[in-house]
């Protein structure tokens, strides 16, 4: 059952999901009543979930779910990743890409994978430039800490330090 956002308890299970391209006003507003809906009536073997979701930068897509009232399985979490198949196909979008999204202001800037360690060697993508983290444990993290600075990231095994 689809719950809003705001009301979903910080130990709610998250999941990221990013277009790689920024939508319109239009795509959104029917991004947000098709992920109503399809929430309305997820379940996990027969078990109604209580879902929600925030869309950031107007291409980011946060999932969540609180597993105090019913848990998530594979089956149901498969469900889910079949909406953005779904969506990405009506709406020539790509959820699964999986690039780098580097974050200025409101602005996100999406950055291939194979080019992370040419985007740091030419100083593109510094320690100090937020990106948003593949992974998010849940919405306690995610409120409070959910941008990363790349010297925080996974990514700073790239970064190469400096000394003064």
């Amino acid at each position: 059952m689809y719950i809003p956002f705001s009301q979903m308890p910080g130990h709610s299970r998250v999941w990221v999901y990013q277009a790689n391209r920024s939508l319109s006003d239009y795509e959104v507003e029917q991004v947000s009543t098709y992920l109503k809906n399809e929430m309305d009536m997820w379940a996990a073997h027969g078990a109604p979930l209580n879902a929600s979701f925030e869309i950031r930068f107007m291409q980011v897509f946060i999932i969540a779910v609180n597993e105090d009232v019913n848990q998530a399985s594979g089956c149901s979490i498969d469900a889910s990743t079949r909406w953005f198949k779904t969506l990405g196909e009506s709406l020539q979008l790509d959820f699964f890409d999986r690039q780098i999204a580097k974050i200025k202001g409101d602005q996100i800037n999406l950055i291939p994978l194979t080019a992370i360690k040419e985007y740091i060697a030419t100083g593109k993508l510094v320690a100090e430039d937020l990106v948003i983290p593949p992974l998010t444990s849940d919405l306690h993290q995610y409120r409070g800490h959910w941008l990363q600075k790349v010297s925080e990231s996974w990514l700073k095994k790239y970064v190469v330090p400096t000394h003064i």
